[in-house]
């Protein structure tokens, strides 16, 4: 059962990676920013544990989600900062998440459950996408080799088993605030500000928070159904809102980016 745990978290590292190898670090970003971490990493743990505490921690991870809007955004800021120093990155990840830690304190510690939480988080989300530094210049697709994928798969790994010891030990709210925890969006921007670029990382992270949209709508619904309707509905029902939200979004952010350059 842990290696399955695990195993999850290295595999959606490799699918965001190859996605980028094929269609940009922004489509990496969004694919990293759905709950395709926390959501199987909740489910594993609400094997063994009792619905209303499932329900109750997956209340607490959609009303931390915008703590991980707000550590892409100071993250992308970050980036763009004239820093003369290798370990730029590390100074970026670092603010990060400070940013995110104590913005998710102070969120779970007031988690608002039921539609209108749900709407404050999308609202709290849309706000850190417009507010995400704008790509200045267009970026081609990075050739990321199999090598670094495989460092990146690794680093996740680490991350994901020590959020996954706490998240199964320690209380709903402080479980809900570690699922939440940015592993891909600690991960994906350290290697790609590294080896591509402050301009390849704001697309990358503009691409997470839109994908973050459908985190936060994916954990709405499995707490509002899981008590009720059982995990395997809760779940099935969560994907298909997530994936219809972030195709709204997608769909409305093409109708701006279209009006812009008409």
């Amino acid at each position: 059962m842990i290696v399955l745990k695990l195993a999850a978290v290295p595999a959606v590292v490799w699918l965001a990676s190859w996605a980028g190898r094929r269609w940009g670090h922004r489509v990496s970003g969004l694919i990293s920013g759905l709950p395709v971490i926390s959501g199987p990493i909740l489910l594993f743990v609400a094997l063994d544990a009792p619905p209303e505490f499932v329900a109750k921690t997956s209340w607490t991870t959609m009303g931390a989600s915008p703590a991980i809007a707000l550590h892409c955004l100071v993250y992308a800021w970050l980036a763009r900062a004239p820093i003369a120093s290798r370990f730029h990155w590390a100074l970026c990840l670092a603010g990060a998440w400070l940013a995110y830690f104590a913005s998710a304190a102070g969120l779970s510690a007031m988690v608002i459950e039921g539609p209108v939480g749900a709407a404050l988080a999308v609202v709290e989300m849309l706000l850190a996408s417009a507010l995400m530094p704008r790509a200045r210049a267009p970026i081609g697709i990075p050739r990321i080799p199999a090598s670094e994928i495989a460092i990146r798969m690794l680093a996740a790994l680490l991350i994901a088993a020590t959020v996954m010891l706490g998240a199964q030990v320690l209380g709903p709210r402080v479980s809900g605030v570690l699922l939440a925890f940015p592993i891909t969006a600690s991960v994906l921007p350290v290697f790609t500000l590294a080896l591509y670029g402050a301009e390849a990382t704001v697309r990358l992270l503009a691409g997470f928070v839109t994908g973050l949209l459908g985190f936060a709508v994916y954990f709405y619904v499995f707490a509002e159904l899981v008590v009720s309707s059982g995990l395997a509905i809760a779940a099935l029902l969560g994907i298909a809102a997530s994936l219809g939200a972030v195709s709204v979004v997608i769909a409305w952010q093409g109708w701006l980016a279209k009006r812009r350059s008409t």
